[in-house]
């Protein structure tokens, strides 16, 4: 009688039991991980600094919103397509093409956003076409990607308006709207019409405007033929300046290149001398000089504003006959 060994496999219950582990393990990591909902969210303020602009010259500048979308949830097992898209509405003060800023003095700066570097497709508040939109993928169970979308401003040429105070706005109604999907990007009618949305909020929009002025004009003072100078002999001249809006600025003479004695003086080829004076008034009592005491000052209207140059040559004893010069420097402080 032949004996019979008997053998138990005992690896079947082994491996069942550790495919019930993996399992377990799995459902616990699962169940730990989180359950949010598809969704885009602006992580950043834009903040808008034209710097200083002038009425001579278009100003640009360029700012940006970071978005960030996260993954769908665990149980999609799919990447999440994401269309978004940015508006912008109207703020403080008030104003669309084109948007204001203020001096907080009465006085306005307009400007504008756009969604393209080349100025041409504006950005506005929901319900404004064309949408500025951009796409973003996001895997499953990664961490959320973000985009950055720049934000383009333009402040346009030819505002004639106030300098002293530095203008700033605030943009409202600012949202990230967008839409997803598991099997291709939405397109742009989802993502305006019936997407969610996350509001931003700006930092500011700021702008400066430059103190220019410029002087158009400055005539010849020509006091004419005299047989004599046994009495005052009057004439005036013109000098026409533009000044920025509440640009205070200064008009200085200087005393010429033959000044001496306390006079102004015009000289002949033979070096002979005769006397003369430039003032500010018609009746030719205050002199017009180079100093605080005594220079012409105002301030700027936006316009052209003409100055009258008083000139008087006074009575007095002619050494020769012959045509008397000088030269006087204009400076236009501001």
């Amino acid at each position: 009688m032949k004996n019979i060994a008997m053998h138990t496999d005992q690896s079947s219950p082994s491996r069942l039991r550790r495919l019930l582990l993996l399992f377990a393990a799995l459902f616990a990591l699962l169940a730990v991980l989180p359950a949010q909902a598809q969704s885009c969210s602006a992580t950043s303020s834009p903040d808008l600094d034209f710097g200083t602009v002038t009425e001579a010259s278009t100003t640009d500048a360029q700012t940006s919103v970071d978005v960030s979308c996260q993954a769908g949830p665990w149980w999609a097992f799919s990447t999440f397509y994401y269309r978004v898209c940015i508006f912008v509405d109207q703020g403080t003060p008030t104003g669309l093409n084109p948007r204001r800023m203020t001096n907080d003095n009465g006085a306005f700066m307009n400007y504008n956003l756009y969604s393209d570097a080349a100025r041409s497709q504006l950005l506005g508040p929901i319900g404004s076409t064309p949408v500025y939109s951009a796409t973003i993928a996001v895997p499953w169970l990664s961490q959320p990607r973000s985009i950055n979308l720049p934000l383009y401003g333009r402040v346009p040429a030819g505002q004639n308006i106030p300098a002293p105070y530095p203008y700033h706005g605030l943009p409202a109604g600012s949202v990230v709207r967008y839409a997803s999907s598991t099997s291709a990007y939405p397109s742009v009618t989802a993502c305006q019409g019936s997407g969610t949305q996350d509001a931003f909020s700006w930092t500011g929009v700021r702008a400066t405007y430059a103190n220019l002025c410029t002087i158009n004009t400055a005539t010849d003072l020509d006091f004419g033929n005299a047989i004599d100078l046994l009495t005052n002999h009057d004439q005036t001249s013109l000098i026409s300046l533009r000044c920025t809006i509440g640009t205070a600025w200064k008009v200085r003479l200087d005393d010429g290149l033959h000044y001496g004695g306390g006079n102004r003086r015009m000289a002949n080829i033979g070096g002979d001398m005769l006397l003369y004076e430039l003032y500010r008034d018609p009746g030719r009592s205050q002199r017009w000089g180079g100093d605080d005491a005594s220079d012409n000052d105002g301030t700027g209207i936006g316009s052209p504003q003409n100055l009258t140059v008083y000139g008087r040559v006074p009575a007095q004893p002619v050494a020769s006959a012959g045509a008397y010069n000088d030269t006087i420097t204009v400076t236009l402080v501001y």
